[in-house]
């Protein structure tokens, strides 16, 4: 591989980290209200939200923790087979109906990020295996 194409991908998998922390941003500040909503309609007495919203509180690890959980919620709730509506219930409730605007302020910022994350780590590798 040449030095001009190491130098692109060595620009690209930096221009994704930095943007991937605008959807960070996004999570912990805006996105979070919407987390916090979703969480009071459809956590259950014993399910993992409630014990991630009890464990993570809202500090700012916790928010990002929270996110996540209510994201694996929302992606598991959305598979139409059984085994991942399974896995939603023992995070909520998964029958609960929730407005799309609420589901959008978490699933694309966390989408985007983990893109982000991923696009860094598949330039890291195509520069560290032309060594």
């Amino acid at each position: 591989m040449s030095d001009q194409l190491t130098y692109v991908l060595a620009h690209i998998g930096y221009f994704s980290l930095f943007v991937g922390l605008i959807p960070l941003l996004v999570i912990i500040t805006i996105g979070f209200r919407y987390v916090s909503l979703i969480e009071d309609l459809v956590a259950t007495e014993r399910g993992g939200i409630s014990a991630a919203r009890y464990i993570w509180q809202g500090k700012l690890i916790g928010r990002l923790m929270r996110s996540s959980n209510v994201f694996a919620y929302l992606m598991f709730r959305a598979i139409p087979y059984p085994f991942f509506q399974q896995r939603a219930s023992l995070l909520g409730d998964p029958a609960v109906p929730l407005p799309r605007k609420w589901q959008a302020w978490v699933i694309t910022p966390m989408l985007l990020m983990y893109l982000a994350v991923m696009i860094t780590l598949a330039t890291n590798l195509m520069i560290q295996s032309t060594k």
